[in-house]
């Protein structure tokens, strides 16, 4: 999403992209995860350079939204025109990093270029969604959800959706030198994330619980329980699977399991990638025990919510 005027007054932008993204999977009952970029039209600056760090591909639907006036100030006869055109070809050059079947929706939220900037971008550009809504209100996130919950229901039967597209394996290259980027390795202990941790066991009732990160050639625990933070051989990690995909990795009885998996004193596991903002898999959140359990009785929804807890957690250092 570029931009804050969707968002509730006095919110933070990821407070906002969360607020989003719960309000998305309630509607959905699917998970959400939502980016939040700070961006104003009247900034100069394009929206493929404010989104820069992004691994766009990654995205199924693209927010865009208009809180200042892009008319005013324009002094010819064709001000709405130029406004528009202007917009669209921002709009076609950031798409180029966007997957065809990539969503984008522009929302106009400054009332006075409402109707004419509207009509102006229909006519422009037929794959484009416009909505004018009103910013002063609460009325436009829930409008802007809405719109989104049909094109992700349609764009999800496409073959060639992100949806699809996000579970690809990505190069082990980018995921050491994301993690070195984050400059989380080898820190000492904190208790921020000690706290994630116990609340993980405690909540998912299991022995061990763990913020990991896969660099190259080792397994590095940011928090643990039942394990030890620190270092660890890839060997023993059930983690370095869960970096493969972009879902959870869940594991009733790795005694049983037939794909190659860990033989340790860990029968069942559950874990969920942790991603950058760019949506490079780096490492992972996990609970496992001793015992065995029925994959079917681990809450993914809250799994994930802690993966984009510790994601929120590092990037406020």
């Amino acid at each position: 999403m570029f931009g804050d005027a969707l968002f509730p007054p006095g919110s933070a932008l990821d407070q906002g992209a969360r607020i989003t993204a719960d309000a998305l999977a309630a509607m959905t009952g699917r998970g959400a995860d939502v980016t939040a970029v700070s961006w104003s039209a009247w900034s100069g600056e394009p929206l493929a350079a404010a989104a820069n760090t992004l691994r766009c591909v990654n995205y199924d639907v693209v927010v865009v939204t208009l809180t200042d006036s892009v008319i005013h100030g324009r002094t010819s006869a064709g001000a709405v025109a130029e406004a528009a055109a202007d917009l669209l070809e921002q709009v076609d050059r950031f798409r180029q990093r966007l997957l065809p079947t990539t969503e984008v929706i522009v929302v106009l939220a400054h009332r006075e270029d409402q109707s004419d900037l509207a009509a102006a971008l229909q006519a422009g550009r037929d794959e484009v969604v416009i909505l004018a809504v009103d910013s002063t209100t609460m009325n436009g996130l829930p409008r802007v959800l809405e719109v989104s919950r049909a094109l992700l229901a349609h764009q999800r039967a496409t073959a060639r959706s992100p949806q699809w597209h996000r579970d690809a394996p990505q190069p082990c290259q980018e995921r050491y030198e994301a993690v070195d980027q984050l400059g989380i390795l080898d820190t000492a202990r904190e208790a921020r994330f000690d706290r994630i941790v116990d609340s993980m066991a405690r909540v998912f009732r299991t022995e061990g619980a763990a913020i990991t990160f896969i660099p190259e050639n080792r397994q590095w625990t940011k928090a643990g329980r039942w394990f030890p933070v620190g270092s660890s051989p890839l060997q023993n990690s059930f983690c370095r699977t869960t970096v493969l995909g972009s879902g959870p990795l869940v594991v009733g009885d790795a005694w049983q399991a037939k794909r190659p998996l860990p033989r340790n004193d860990v029968r069942f596991y559950a874990g969920y990638p942790l991603e950058t903002l760019d949506g490079t898999r780096v490492g992972a959140v996990c609970v496992f025990d001793p015992k065995p359990r029925d994959e079917a009785s681990v809450e993914l929804d809250l799994l994930r919510d802690y993966a984009v807890r510790v994601r929120r957690e590092l990037y406020r250092r």
